[in-house]
């Protein structure tokens, strides 16, 4: 398994050994769609597509430069030193501008008609049906595990292969051949300088887009797991299945304005930044508008780190307001039935199989 706490972790890496962004065409109309075929396949089969030339270089330029200006180098480092680095998470909209707030380009990155186009391709529906979930802008930075002792030079901030549907959403990804989200990871640094590259790994053929009880895959980190290992002998998380995943993941290869268009239940992991380095990136989430339950700047990040007996004693009508699928919803199938009711053990779901008829 490939971790990325010492220093310079890339520097024996090949051609082959990254994920290198395919170059969009700017001049390409709206009309004629953003991404091809090929690229809305990896998306949907594999759960990712690296882009670059999504947006315009000269906004991402200017996006990157205000980046900056909102989570200065120093001010960073400092932050996460102290180990408080949600500071260094600042969601949309950014007013620090005050009446110039208005045309800050970190305001507009997200609802980019370029942006917009490419989402509603992937969904494949109209760019009217597609909300805003989460838009967000963290600066990363790289220090050490143990600053106090001089020979240790491991750098803080490895993750372990995830899925990020756990604290999007109180529900589980439906697998159909049209996801109702879509999440995206913007740089706004370079990776020959900043490190810290995010980890892809393929899905399996049919993983993302099939289901079997036995294979339900668990939200997030799980929690005591080792390598994201969830101690299981079948489904996504087994040994073997993880095991895999650190063995053909890859880092993908950044530059300013490189990014990932990716599923919810996209297999990734973050790791270090370069010592005494910083690294900005712009997060999304899209959702359709149906989806009401997907909603990061709302409370699922933070319902999602409670025991999950909490929401399991709730009413129905208590979870609808949380932001669960109300019954009769067209979100209930069997297979988001027997999905979430792995996710929540001590859950009645009777009154959802009730309303399906």
């Amino acid at each position: 398994m490939v971790r990325n706490v010492n220093p310079n972790p890339y520097d024996a890496l090949l051609k082959d050994d990254w994920w290198f962004p395919d170059q969009l065409d700017q001049s390409q109309t709206l009309e004629k769609g953003v991404l091809s075929e090929s690229q809305i396949q990896s998306f949907m089969h594999h759960g990712f597509v690296v882009v670059t030339g999504l947006w315009p270089t000269a906004t991402i330029e200017q996006a990157a430069t205000e980046a900056i200006e909102l989570h200065p180098p120093e001010d960073s480092a400092q932050r996460d030193k102290e180990q408080t680095s949600l500071q260094n998470l600042s969601a949309m909209p950014w007013t620090q501008r005050r009446e110039d707030s208005s045309d800050a380009i970190l305001n507009h990155m997200t609802i980019h008609p370029r942006a917009l186009a490419a989402v509603a391709q992937l969904m494949d529906s109209d760019v009217l049906d597609i909300r805003l979930s989460q838009s967000h802008v963290i600066a990363k930075s790289g220090w050490r595990i143990h600053p106090d002792e001089p020979d240790d030079n491991r750098i803080m901030g490895d993750q372990n292969i995830h899925v990020d549907y756990g604290n999007n959403t109180l529900m589980v990804p439906a697998r159909t051949d049209t996801p109702d989200s879509v999440a995206c990871l913007c740089y706004y640094s370079d990776v020959d300088e900043s490190g810290g590259a995010t980890h892809f790994a393929r899905a399996l053929p049919g993983e993302l887009t099939t289901y079997e009880p036995n294979q339900f895959n668990p939200p997030n980190f799980v929690v005591h797991a080792k390598d994201g290992f969830a101690g299981s002998e079948t489904g996504p998380r087994s040994a073997d299945n993880t095991k895999r995943r650190y063995d053909e993941e890859k880092p993908v290869y950044y530059k300013p304005g490189t990014c990932i268009l990716y599923r919810l239940d996209a297999w990734h992991r973050g790791t270090p930044v370069a010592l005494g380095k910083i690294r900005h990136t712009h997060h999304h989430v899209w959702r359709h508008k149906n989806a009401e339950w997907i909603n990061w700047q709302s409370l699922a990040p933070r319902m999602s780190a409670m025991p999950t007996r909490y929401l399991s004693e709730l009413s129905v009508a208590q979870r609808t307001v949380l932001g669960f699928a109300a019954p009769g919803n067209s979100y209930w199938t069997a297979e988001t039935i027997d999905s979430v009711s792995q996710r929540y053990p001590g859950m009645d779901m009777t009154p959802y199989i009730q309303a399906m008829g």
